[in-house]
């Protein structure tokens, strides 16, 4: 018994405001991740298939995440009859509202689609042996703490999960792994193996606000083998995130620090044409950076996105550039005129200049 255990897809999710034909490049990315895995998990002909929160960004996804969860489902159920697919809603992707069933619940119709959403499902599939319990973000955050038991009638026990577990007397969800074949969770972006047979699979893609802290982390899903225990990491390519180290930078001399500027942009391996890069100087002051501001714009338009900070005596600052990108990465479509008059009141503060 194969299970495959995808996490934290983020479907719908955008950032850095680049777009392209109408798609914003990231959300293209994180669509495009979710591809490749639906293919290579058809070519690892799994026997269970379970997707362990934050299926998408947000709890009312854009349609295009929608159409690419559905094509995904549709894939795995062409080449894969059968193969049954459970969903747990996570943070991101829980209704707002209670009584709301969410957007994964339209998914729930799907042939051999199990999804839950708000409270705890148990499944047993008596012509495979096989119990699956489904523990959702809400059901783990709200007490009381959710039941968690193997079916005694199952050979093969699995528990997906979306949410930390608890340490020690600490909040989350308490879990004794003791009589579960695979337990499967969500919520870190990091794949790691908590216990045996326990595993975080990590999310598919960089995403969030600053995705070159996980630079050097490789994405992808897992697949475990009920019978041995094994958990084996499958890595699916993504967009390239460079995160260079520290440089110090010569401050008082604009033309020199522009120079000093230009040579590490250089030293990134291949370029940073559509890469996501962050550069991080030391030493320069708010005034020293204003030399930078034509440099880091144009070296913007061919990357992705170029976060460039300074380490200075007032600690982390960023240009107007990557500021705004920011700002306007996470409002997702361009602002209004509200929220344009902020974040000019925020470009312009003697914080970032």
């Amino acid at each position: 018994m194969i299970v495959a255990h995808l996490s934290d897809v983020h479907l719908g999710h955008r950032a850095f405001d680049r777009w392209d034909e109408g798609v914003n490049l990231r959300e293209r990315d994180i669509s495009s991740a979710f591809q490749r895995s639906v293919a290579d998990v058809i070519a690892e002909s799994p026997d269970l298939v379970v997707v362990t929160g934050d299926v998408f960004d947000r709890p009312d996804p854009p349609p295009g995440a929608l159409v690419t969860l559905a094509r995904g489902l549709e894939a795995l159920r062409a080449a894969l009859p059968g193969v049954p697919v459970h969903l747990v809603a996570g943070a991101r992707d829980t209704p707002r509202r209670r009584g709301d069933a969410g957007a994964l619940a339209a998914l729930d119709a799907f042939p051999n689609v199990e999804a839950a959403t708000t409270i705890p499902r148990s499944i047993f599939y008596e012509d495979r042996s096989l119990h699956v319990q489904l523990i959702p973000h809400q059901a783990v955050l709200r007490g009381p703490q959710p039941l968690l038991e193997p079916d005694p009638r199952a050979r093969w026990n699995v528990l997906a999960t979306c949410g930390r577990l608890a340490r020690g007397g600490g909040p989350g969800l308490q879990l004794d792994p003791v009589g579960w074949d695979y337990v499967a969770l969500g919520s870190e972006h990091t794949h790691r193996i908590v216990a045996p047979r326990v595993a975080y699979a990590g999310s598919l893609e960089r995403v969030g606000s600053a995705p070159w802290r996980e630079a050097g982390e490789e994405k992808g899903f897992v697949t475990a083998e009920l019978e041995t225990g094994h958990i084996r990491f499958h890595s699916v390519a993504g967009r390239p995130v460079v995160a260079l180290a520290p440089t110090r930078a010569p401050t008082g001399d604009p033309e020199k620090l522009r120079r000093r500027f230009s040579e590490v942009v250089h030293e990134v391996p291949g370029g940073i044409a559509r890469k996501i890069v962050r550069i991080r100087l030391r030493g320069p002051s708010p005034s020293d950076l204003v030399a930078l501001q034509g440099l880091v714009a144009e070296l913007d338009r061919t990357a992705v996105h170029l976060s460039v900070e300074a380490d200075g005596p007032g600690g982390t600052r960023v240009t107007p550039i990557d500021l705004e990108a920011r700002v306007q990465g996470r409002l997702g479509d361009a602002p209004d005129e509200g929220t344009t008059a902020l974040l000019r009141q925020v470009l312009d503060s003697p914080d970032v200049r």
